[in-house]
């Protein structure tokens, strides 16, 4: 049977992060939530403190004091940039990251269901040991299962039906006189079980060892 699965984890340096296009969105998303989660945790923790004391007192304070104020938060401002720019690129690398571990299983998962619409039953998906999406390719394993035992029980029924079928239109076929309309009646189940086995024959799967 095979296994839709890669063969072994490669080393950390060697792997491909970016596998899906769903990743690229996803990452952008990500990585605006954890800027802009970032961002308002810098300004709730280093601005606030700075500026409400400003605002609240400010009739109340020196122009000296008022001066010292601005000048703390400008340059408490000026940290900003140089916060964003390294925030900016570590998120970029974190989002990329986690959406990998969700992306390449995905991504395989997706691989084995084109195989699945080609009609290769005999597909198994095996994610690597640690993967997300375990539990799904589990139930896609079994959904195919399920689907190879009831397509063999339909072949295995079809090609019993056939058999009887074409015995008793060749029987009818030795005694024509007054069975015209079943002949043309066995003649047409007949065909439908032709059309029956030329649908199934799409689906390719092996047959279990006695």
């Amino acid at each position: 049977m095979e296994e839709y699965s890669p063969k072994r984890r490669p080393p950390f340096w060697k792997r491909r992060f970016y596998v899906h296009e769903l990743q690229k969105t996803l990452a952008i998303w990500l990585g605006l939530a954890l800027v802009s989660y970032s961002l308002l945790v810098f300004a709730v923790a280093f601005l606030i403190p700075f500026i409400l004391p400003a605002i609240e007192g400010l009739p109340s304070v020196s122009v000296v004091e008022q001066a010292a104020t601005a000048l703390q938060v400008f340059a408490l401002a000026t940290t900003i940039w140089p916060a964003l720019l390294f925030i900016v690129p570590v998120t970029a690398c974190c989002s990329i990251f986690v959406t990998h571990r969700l992306m390449g299983p995905l991504g395989r998962i997706e691989g084995a269901a084109k195989e699945l619409i080609r009609g290769n039953l005999d597909l198994r998906i095996r994610l690597r040991k640690g993967d997300d999406l375990q539990a799904l390719a589990g139930f896609m394993n079994e959904a195919v299962d399920n689907l190879v035992q009831a397509i063999r029980v339909i072949k295995e029924s079809e090609t019993s039906v056939r058999e009887i079928l074409s015995g008793l239109v060749d029987e009818v076929q030795k005694r024509p006189s007054g069975n015209g309309e079943m002949l043309n009646r066995l003649n047409k189940a007949l065909k439908d079980s032709q059309r029956i086995e030329q649908v199934l024959q799409k689906f390719q799967f092996s047959t279990p060892s006695r």
